[in-house]
């Protein structure tokens, strides 16, 4: 474990020393909208890290329907999403819409700080449309309540994950998918690997064996327990690197009984070819007077994290 952390040190070293020539040479990263402007990416990354913020958007086409709506319930069947069904004879399922304020910027600033900083270019994809006409962290029906043109932006965010994704199999053999969301709960960072509260307040986390976490890549290397709340966990990182608290963490190990988010469709539905974690950020974290500060400490953590799993590969 002491190699381990000691390879922290060894690498920020090595990145620091660079740091001050690769500022001089770095353009910032450029942007290419998805389908009519649902979405963005950059494609150009030149490490395994994606960085994907699917709930920051704000355009409002007006030719999409909202998703406030809802899908439809009927008597012995689960729900249907369909943007023009009235629903007359079922009840409604609610949908999420509330916005991550500014959570894209957020990963937009981490993005820019790897790149200008260490020469790190991740590849990113951001959402552009607001949550109310389609959201991109759930599937594809609920996602869009089946509107055609939900329908393809939809299709468009998940297309140049997986493309990202794909590149980095190819070019890296495994990487990372880090998915910013954030959360109004409290002042605090849900660290999500698809273990829901209940499993997370356990004493012993290889009692949790059963459930797959979205990090097994990585999880296979030491005990679930060190894995996800030890010293090479991503909560434990985030609060060395002066992030607050995270749970799950060494300090912050149970989330308790309180809301947790375990992590969603994206987290879910890729973790067969890449790692992946959710980062439900506080709104100081991201929004707040010291944002930019809390990028250049993020992007730390993301170093110290892949470096530490032996993860980070250029």
């Amino acid at each position: 474990m002491v190699t381990m952390l000691a390879a922290i040190y060894v690498t920020y070293f090595a990145f620091a020393s660079l740091s001050f020539n690769v500022a001089q040479q770095q353009q910032s990263l450029q942007y290419v909208d998805g389908y009519r402007s649902s979405c963005k990416f950059h494609q150009g990354g030149n490490f395994n890290l994606i960085l994907s913020a699917p709930h920051g958007g704000s355009l409002m086409p007006t030719d999409v329907p909202d998703r406030t709506q809802g899908g439809c319930r009927r008597p012995g069947s689960s729900c249907t999403w369909i943007y023009n069904d009235a629903c007359l004879d079922g009840r409604r399922c609610a949908t999420t819409t509330v916005q991550d304020t500014l959570s894209g910027e957020f990963a937009e600033n981490v993005a820019e700080e790897l790149n200008s900083k260490y020469g790190l270019k991740p590849f990113v994809v951001i959402g552009k449309w607001h949550r109310k006409k389609v959201d991109f962290n759930r599937e594809i029906n609920e996602a869009t309540l089946n509107h055609p043109e939900a329908i393809s932006a939809h299709q468009s965010y998940h297309m140049s994950l997986e493309h990202a994704i794909n590149q980095i199999q190819q070019q890296y053999g495994k990487g990372l998918l880090i998915d910013v969301h954030g959360q109004g709960v409290g002042n605090f960072t849900m660290v999500g690997y698809l273990l829901d509260s209940d499993l997370l307040n356990r004493d012993d986390l290889q009692t949790t064996l059963g459930t797959t976490t979205s990090i097994e890549q990585i999880c296979s290397l030491s005990n679930r327990t060190e894995c996800i709340r030890g010293q090479t966990s991503f909560g434990t990182i985030m609060e060395k690197n002066e992030l607050g608290i995270a749970y799950p963490s060494m300090a912050h190990p149970k989330p308790g009984n309180g809301t947790f988010f375990q992590g969603g469709y994206i987290t879910r539905n890729y973790i067969s070819k890449i790692n992946a974690i959710q980062t439900e950020l506080p709104y100081d974290m991201r929004a707040g007077s010291y944002k930019l500060l809390n990028s250049k400490r993020y992007v730390r953590a993301l170093i110290d994290y892949m470096t530490v799993n032996n993860l980070l590969k250029t």
